[in-house]
Order: C-alpha cells, then structure tokens, then sequence
C-alpha cells in the first residue's frame, strides 16, 4: 500500500470517528434546522391563503411552501425518533420484555450483544444521511418559495432579497474560515516535505548487455 493510500484510508477512519462522536450534537442541530423551517413555511403559507391565487408568484410560492411541509415534518420525525429509540434502548427493552414472557428463542430475533453498538452507529448514519437530503430539498424548496412570494412584490424585491441571502451565506463562511488556527509549524514542514519528497522511489530499469 502506497502512503498516499495508507494516508486516505486513515483519513476515512478519522472522519468516521469524529462523524461517531458529533452524532447526538448534529441530531439536535438537525432538529432544530427543521423545526424553525417549519415554522416559517406555516407562517408565510397562512399569509399567502388568505392573499389568493392572484398571480403565477404566489401560486408557485404556495406550491413550493406546500410541498416543503411534508419534508420538514418527515425530516424532524426522523430525528426525534432515532435519538428517541437510543435513549431509551429499545432493542434492550423489547429483548427483556420478550425474555420475561418466555417467548421461544427470544435472542434469535434481535443482534447480539456485541452486534447491538455497531447496529447503533449504522442506524445513526443512515438517519444522517436521509436527513441532510430532506433538510437540502426542504431548504431549496422554501427559498424558492420565499423568492416566489417576494416575486410577488417586485422582481428587483426578490433579486435583492436573493442576493442578501448569497451574502450572508458568504459572510458566515468567511467568519468560519478566518476563526480556524493558523497552521503551527510543525503543519507548514510536513506539508513541505511532503511536497518535496517522492511518495515512491521509482527504480531505474537496468540494461543489459548484449551476449557476446
């Protein structure tokens, strides 16, 4: 294995890890997302009822709030459900439960014991994984909602609320950016010699003479 691929895999392990032990924090971050998605969807969407169909913009704005809904909920559901079953351990529960009832060969239908944390994790991540798709899709369907109702107001309204929103997005990632550490010095001479030395030694092919 080459060192660049040595230096990949343990990459892939390290971000794994820290994904492992950031789990609950993002559950709780990725509730609230949809939480206060949700609810700007319900305000904005009983405002634009009662406006009516008056136009395509609002029609759209509706249209794009309306189907944003349904994956808010989906989205917070999820969550609330997987960081639920953790916390309360339900698999261990329901084993207990089916073992004081006597039911045949009970351990046969759940993990094992030592199967149970990997179980855990892998639930974990799908649910990661399936929320940040519903939180992209409901995220992209209420700016496109918003900028349909602002639409509504004035095309240079939604250009301009358009373009706020870029810069602050902007701003946000300029401020993570400029917060990170400067590289200490160790980091700048590792990084030099891994830009100057060869990751493999090529050997040169040796000739041969012909035979006399």
């Amino acid at each position: 294995m080459s060192d660049q691929a040595a230096v990949s895999r343990q990459t892939f392990d390290a971000l794994s890890r820290l994904l492992e032990r950031i789990a609950p924090w993002l559950v709780e971050v990725g509730t609230w997302v949809f939480g206060g998605l949700l609810a700007v969807n319900l305000v904005i969407i009983a405002a634009l009822i009662t406006v009516g169909p008056v136009d395509t913009a609002i029609r759209a704005a509706v249209a794009a709030f309306g189907c944003a809904l349904p994956l808010e909920v989906a989205g917070m559901v999820l969550l609330r459900l997987s960081k639920d079953v953790d916390d309360v351990r339900l698999e261990d529960i329901a084993l207990q439960s089916f073992e004081e009832a006597r039911f045949p060969e009970a351990r046969a239908y759940f993990p094992a014991t030592g199967q149970r944390g990997l179980e855990r994790k892998r639930r974990t991540r799908l649910t990661l994984g399936y929320a940040s798709a519903i939180g992209a899709a409901s995220l992209a369907l209420t700016l496109t909602g918003m900028v349909a109702a602002l639409w509504h107001m004035g095309a240079w309204v939604a250009e301009v609320s358009l373009g706020t929103a870029l810069g602050c997005l902007v701003l946000v990632v300029l401020v993570f950016v400029h917060s990170m550490p400067p590289e200490s010095a160790a980091e700048q001479k590792l990084k030099h010699r891994s830009r100057t030395e060869p990751s493999t030694t090529r050997k040169r092919p040796e000739h041969r003479g012909d035979a006399t």
